[in-house]
């Protein structure tokens, strides 16, 4: 295997979405703009978990999508975007390097 496959990094992608701020809960409507976000964003493949976050103290329903990547992504804009159509306060992202394999 040559150096530069072996230097290759690649990325995980976590994204913590907080719920509609009137209902707290995520409603299909809201959840269809998550998806096509991440279809756009993440065109090879993404996972969306559903549960329970807490945010300024106050429990919600949340999402937390995961990408997994063999670059590194610039997200801020698309992020932004994603916050202003949600309505939300804030959006958490962790990016950091995984040593990951598909089999």
């Amino acid at each position: 295997m040559g150096g530069e496959a072996r230097n290759k990094r690649k990325y995980r992608i976590d994204v913590y979405i907080g719920s509609d701020n009137d209902s707290r809960t995520i409603h299909s409507n809201y959840l269809d703009k998550v998806r096509r976000w991440a279809n756009d964003t993440f065109p090879n493949g993404y996972t969306v978990l559903r549960g329970e976050g807490w945010y300024d103290g106050t429990s919600e329903d949340s999402i937390l999508l995961q990408a997994f990547l063999s670059y590194d992504p610039v997200l801020k804009r698309q992020l932004e975007k994603l916050k202003r159509e949600l309505k939300q306060n804030a959006i958490l992202v962790v990016k950091s390097t995984a040593d990951y394999t598909v089999i």
